[in-house]
């Protein structure tokens, strides 16, 4: 597949290869018209071969030009024929005219490359558009279009800036992703007031215990929910309290006939985002898992990416099992008092 970019890349090279023709043949023309007048100091400069062959070629440019100079441009200047000096400075215009232009073209390439470039890689870093990092980069952006020179330098400069202040906005956190299982199924044949009225105060039940953890972010959906934390530990424990406390509230708080039962999902690692950036909006990988492990999870136990909680003390709590999720071996948690 041709690259998109390869008709003005070629574009390019062709201005640049028509102003390096054009600056060899000004060079050329001021040598024909301008090295006969050097000649005339020798005595017979046309006896000699190369003053010879300098008036010939004098004589014809001359000719087949001036004609067609004399229609457009006075050649006659303080009494004199200034034909041969004004074809030089038409030359030299000209000369520096293309390479204005290919040196504009140069620079309108090289920001389309550095506005491609800091999409893609926009992509692979995980800045959010509209996100305080994204108008940071915006702004980095257009200070470096503004310059007159925009090459691969400028671009690399630009993303070590960018991604000096992506770095700050990088952090080590959880993600425990929950869902109530069969919820559908839950709400078939029940008294709707008795299934709103269920399903907040299990809202309210899991808020209170993310709140107690020190919760940093959270993002519902109607039957689950996914939660930041700072720490593994909070996170996986998070995930333990809602379990246990389901005892209690399936005994004494729901209204409806079947019981609220959980699954589970923990992952971490490296997320960019800052305060401002709602849940939902972020897109990472490190979350994608966290909700593949809950999709994968029995009900009422915790399944998490083994390699996170291999330093937690907790570790012995939670059963290594033979799951692989995501390219992650998986061990779970079960509540032994069940």
């Amino acid at each position: 597949m041709v690259h998109r970019e390869a008709p003005k890349s070629i574009l390019v090279h062709v201005l640049f290869g028509l102003r390096k023709l054009l600056g060899v043949a000004t060079f050329a023309l001021i040598v024909v018209l301008l090295g006969p007048k050097l000649f005339v100091l020798f005595d017979n400069p046309k006896n000699a071969t190369i003053p010879a062959k300098l008036f010939e070629a004098r004589e014809y440019i001359l000719s087949k030009s001036v004609p067609v100079l004399h229609r457009y441009v006075p050649t006659n200047i303080a009494g004199s024929d200034r034909s041969d000096w004004i074809l030089i400075g038409l030359a030299i215009v000209v000369t520096i005219f293309s390479g204005a232009v290919a040196q504009r073209s140069q620079t309108a390439q090289n920001r389309r490359l550095l506005r491609k470039s800091a999409q893609a890689w926009r992509r692979k870093e995980g800045v959010k558009p509209g996100s305080r990092l994204d108008a940071e980069l915006e702004t980095t952006l257009r200070m470096a279009e503004s310059g007159k020179a925009v090459n691969r330098q400028e671009l690399l400069r630009v993303f070590a800036e960018t991604k000096k202040k992506l770095d700050t906005f990088g952090r080590e956190v959880a993600f425990l992703a929950i869902d109530v299982v069969g919820s559908a199924g839950m709400k078939a044949g029940e008294d709707p007031a008795s299934i709103q009225y269920d399903f907040e105060e299990y809202r309210k039940l899991v808020e209170r215990i993310f709140r107690a953890r020190g919760v940093l972010k959270t993002a519902w959906t109607p039957d689950g929910v996914m939660a930041c934390f700072a720490h593994v530990e909070d996170a996986c424990q998070s995930g333990k309290d809602v379990i246990k406390s389901l005892k209690v509230f399936n005994s004494e708080v729901k209204l409806s006939k079947a019981d609220f039962a959980v699954r589970c999902g923990v992952n971490a690692g490296l997320v960019y985002f800052d305060d401002s950036t709602p849940l939902e909006t972020i897109s990472d990988r490190v979350i994608d898992v966290a909700g593949h492990m809950q999709k994968n999870a029995e009900p009422n136990t915790v399944l998490v990416a083994r390699k996170i909680i291999e330093p937690l003390r907790q570790l012995e709590e939670f059963t290594h099992t033979s799951q692989v999720i995501d390219g992650y071996e998986a061990s779970v948690w079960r509540d032994k008092a069940a």
